[in-house]
């Protein structure tokens, strides 16, 4: 995964509190990590990240300041934080992930967790540094700063290469996940069109399509056919 960033001393606590009526989300206090600055060894060391954060306001709206959405180069930064990261990624939750009953169940695990001191298998892979557009992990928002402040941003996060690393063995539980059971599980969805359900959407559905602009040839493709990593555009098998 290449190395962690510079370290930047004396930098505080960060406290959330998230406000998403009717979810009022507990305060949390965040200790910054080991590093905060650029990476400077390994593969990607002094690598570039095209644009800066965008992220989300406390309310859960969008911060679109016209100003990162231009190119704007700069070093790949991380903070890793064994503090948050150790309590989170753990063969015991893992093991409750997978033993969720459906799919509503597999998501709170994933992106919830089980305890509300300790962040979900999701945000634990993200989480371990600060940054500006704090919001937290825990509620499935925005902070993935477990391993860096690029990946701190729910918009830029893939400007960090271990973003797909850690998304990849996400995709691979929620495959191990759905072989335990695929009758029942191969095409269960669960959830709507905005974070938390704020503000309310329908519930997606197999046939609602997926557009991926110009990183897909195919143009909109519906739901189903990500389903199933040896159907639709797909062909392979996670170890």
């Amino acid at each position: 995964m290449s190395g962690n960033g510079l370290y930047i001393p004396g930098r505080p606590n960060i406290t959330v509190t998230i406000n998403l009526p009717p979810n009022t989300i507990p305060q949390s206090i965040l200790p910054p990590g080991t590093g905060g600055g650029c990476v400077t060894t390994g593969p990607f060391a002094n690598i570039q990240v095209p644009f800066g954060e965008l992220g989300l306001s406390i309310n859960g709206s969008f911060v679109k300041n016209p100003k990162n959405l231009d190119y704007t180069p700069h070093c790949l930064r991380r903070d890793l934080n064994s503090k948050l990261i150790a309590p989170s990624l753990t063969r015991a939750n893992v093991d409750i992930l997978l033993g969720s009953p459906n799919i509503t169940a597999f998501n709170a695990v994933l992106n919830q967790g089980t305890d509300p001191n300790v962040l979900s298998l999701h945000g634990g892979g993200h989480l371990g540094e600060w940054n500006a557009a704090f919001v937290n992990e825990l509620t499935t928002l925005i902070v993935r700063s477990g391993i860096s402040k690029d990946m701190g941003d729910i918009i830029t996060s893939p400007g960090d290469p271990i973003f797909f690393l850690h998304h990849a063995q996400l995709d691979r539980l929620w495959t191990l996940w759905q072989k335990r059971n695929l009758t029942e599980r191969q095409y269960a969805i669960s959830g709507t069109a905005t974070f938390l359900n704020y503000p309310p959407s329908p519930e997606f559905r197999l046939n609602d399509t997926i557009d991926l602009g110009k990183l897909s040839p195919r143009g909109p493709q519906p739901i189903r056919d990500f389903m199933n990593t040896l159907d639709g555009p797909f062909c392979y098998e996670y170890a």
